[in-house]
């Protein structure tokens, strides 16, 4: 073989090994099991969704507590991404002014708690990180400087108007969804955005509360100059409208709330049992003032700082169920298990009481939550199994338009509009 041939063998060889390697695809992910309570959202906006408009003087704001309280040196990162969540593989310098990792300096100890832990706090961007380029993040928090060395991921995003997104949600279409989903139209106008082949190079990504794991990406329905048509009516851009999510209270560990049974205090830490909850499944829908499965740590015991003051408990469940699932497994749902189906929140079958339990370690606050049906390890998360799914359930929209210039090889996120269902009177 003659070397010009061998070096383009090479060349194509490496070409077919980037385009066969599947890329990692980030997440809000916890790597070590001391890690609790990890919360990410705008600075000054408690229980905001992590997005910012690119140039808006906003930050976030990170916090999380460590139950092991010896105190480590923790860095952070942030990386682009694509619309996918996958590495965009882009320079430092392309998305990022100022240092590429920077240590988290601001911790605090607890007090006044049973359970001691270190609490931590960052917000970014700030004068050590810019962030110059709109799109997907994922932040990436490690100990002793060594990246592969990670603690927890975040992801969060910046975006930049380049387009106008107007969207409504309406009852489905398709017959069969119109009784337990919701449709979401959305028309695309393109303004000063100029895009080439926009069916390839632009994609729509709708989430249903903020939700992580169950986005809808269409390609557009219709298209001309200036604008994109997303109205579909065969059921592609419809999700299930779930149910309004329940809640229980436990920013007193001293008084009982409408969803606590009882406190017991023999042990180290509190324990909390929660009223036994009903199956909704078969249920009528009834409107219920929620905030849409999220969580906000609070402390009416005590001094005023819940990030440091607000304790640990453990928190029991029950779900009455006359016998158990012969296959697939019931987990707790919400923010506070990063919409996930997470093994630490698995419910077990107790035959005594003849009900799935469960006995979970949470801090004080007010927390919205459902119970999910997984078949399997890796299966998206099934609340319609136990929670039932209406039409006229409410819901928050979000959607998401990335762009790519042709001469590109990754995603900006380019606008975002938001949405939602009307609320039942």
């Amino acid at each position: 073989m003659k070397p010009w041939n061998l070096i383009q063998y090479f060349i194509v060889l490496l070409a077919f090994l980037a385009r066969n390697t599947k890329a990692e695809i980030w997440k809000d992910s916890v790597y070590r099991s001391s890690i609790h309570t990890v919360m990410l959202q705008i600075k000054g906006a408690e229980g905001t969704f992590p997005i910012i408009e690119l140039g808006s003087g906003d930050q976030f704001y990170l916090q999380f507590d460590d139950l092991d309280t010896e105190q480590k040196q923790l860095y952070y990162t942030i990386e682009h991404c694509n619309a996918d969540w996958s590495s965009s593989n882009t320079m430092f310098s392309y998305y990022l002014q100022g240092l590429q990792q920077d240590l988290i300096q601001d911790f605090r100890y607890s007090f006044n708690t049973r359970k001691q832990y270190l609490h931590y706090d960052l917000v970014f961007p700030n004068d050590q990180m810019r962030i110059i380029l709109s799109g997907n993040y994922i932040l990436k928090v490690f100990e002793d400087g060594d990246r592969d060395n990670l603690v927890l991921t975040r992801r969060f995003m910046i975006y930049q108007n380049q387009v106008k997104i107007s969207a409504k949600v309406k009852r489905p279409s398709v017959i069969d969804l119109r009784d337990t989903h919701q449709e979401v139209d959305a028309l695309v106008q393109l303004e000063q955005y100029r895009a080439i082949n926009p069916a390839q190079s632009m994609k729509l990504v709708i989430m249903q509360n903020f939700r992580w794991d169950n986005p809808i990406q269409l390609k557009p329905f219709g298209i001309n100059q200036s604008q994109l048509n997303y109205d579909y009516d065969d059921g592609s851009n419809c999700f299930p409208g779930g149910n309004e999510y329940r809640a229980f209270d436990i920013r007193s560990l001293r008084q009982q709330s409408i969803s606590v049974q009882r406190f017991d205090r023999e042990g180290e830490l509190v324990e909390v049992t929660l009223l036994a909850d009903p199956i909704r499944r078969f249920r009528e829908y009834q409107f219920l003032q929620e905030a849409n499965g999220r969580y906000f740590i609070r402390n009416s015991d005590g001094g005023g700082e819940p990030e440091v003051d607000a304790d640990y408990a453990w928190v029991r469940f029950r779900l009455p169920f006359e016998a158990p699932l012969k296959e697939g497994n019931l987990f707790l749902f919400g923010s506070f298990t990063d919409w996930q189906l997470k093994e630490a929140f698995r419910l077990e079958y107790d035959f005594n009481l003849r009900a799935y339990t469960g006995r979970f370690l949470l801090k004080q606050g007010i927390y919205n939550y459902s119970y999910a049906f997984g078949a399997s390890k890796g299966s998206k998360p099934d609340e319609s199994f136990i929670e039932g799914s209406f039409y006229n359930t409410e819901n928050d929209y979000l959607l998401l338009m990335y762009g790519r210039a042709y001469t590109n090889n990754f995603d900006e996120l380019i606008g975002i509009s938001r949405v939602q269902t009307l609320r039942a009177p």
